[in-house]
């Protein structure tokens, strides 16, 4: 196209040749979208496969956006399809909405959620996205998230129920192990009790390894042998000949 310098309007300059995104120019194009819905989509496709955020840290990306524009842009891509909502059950039988962000809308039933029971333990409403557009941020190797043993499991619903809302989803193997004889040793009502101890409802813990260091500072429970039944109530056998009181063996702690 020639260059037109005569009339005066809007013109494109060059394009970049790295570190942009690709993206359908249906999606930019929409003119059922407002512009600031497209430039909420656009910018939530620009960034890598399961990707989360949610609207407040949205808005917080642009000081002219509010979260209630930021919620209306959502409520526009709702409408049409780009974004769906989904109730999922995780890992702890919880139910839970996931919002997923498509770059061509979704006119039918919604395709099987792609991350579907492994959403973030009480992170209700995140956004993710799909389609995997070509951006430079796709090539940041994701990473695994460990399998939670029943014991773990266990100990994240009681720490929900408590009111702790540390996110036991992102555990290391080896920090999930630890957490798993931890369970073994103490139980969960005392490890939820020594989280709830310094748990700060102004500044609560994230990520459930933080409480690993306290966890392990707990001392080992005294165990006691089974009552042999030749003692009393108290552990104390008959006095000996010289009528020194005798304490039973099986009132002895045990190795834990």
């Amino acid at each position: 196209m020639g260059q037109n310098t005569l009339a005066g309007g809007v013109r494109r300059g060059p394009r970049l040749a790295a570190n942009f995104t690709v993206l359908s120019n249906a999606v930019i194009t929409d003119e059922r979208l407002s512009f600031r819905a497209r430039g909420v989509l656009v910018w939530l496709l620009s960034k890598p496969d399961d990707w989360r955020t949610r609207a407040d840290s949205i808005a917080a990306q642009s000081p002219k956006e509010g979260r209630d524009a930021i919620r209306s842009a959502l409520r526009e891509l709702a409408d049409l399809g780009y974004l769906v909502r989904e109730k999922i059950q995780n890992e702890l039988g919880q139910w839970i909405t996931v919002q997923t962000i498509y770059e061509r809308p979704i006119t039918g039933p919604a395709p099987e959620n792609p991350t579907r029971g492994s959403a973030d333990i009480g992170d209700p409403g995140a956004l993710s996205s799909t389609d995997r557009p070509r951006t430079e941020t796709n090539r940041t190797p994701r990473v695994a998230k460990t399998p939670l043993g029943p014991a773990v499991v266990e100990l994240a619903a009681a720490c929900r129920q408590a009111g702790l809302t540390a996110t036991f989803v992102y555990l290391k193997p080896d920090a999930a192990a630890a957490i798993e004889a931890l369970v073994a040793t103490h139980g969960v009502p005392a490890l939820v009790a020594a989280a709830k101890s310094v748990h700060r409802p102004g500044n609560p813990m994230r990520l459930a390894h933080g409480w690993l260091p306290l966890w392990r500072s707990l001392p080992a429970p005294r165990v006691l042998r089974p009552k042999c039944g030749d003692c009393d109530e108290y552990g104390w056998l008959p006095d000996d000949e010289q009528g020194r009181a005798v304490r039973c063996g099986c009132r002895a702690p045990a190795a834990a």
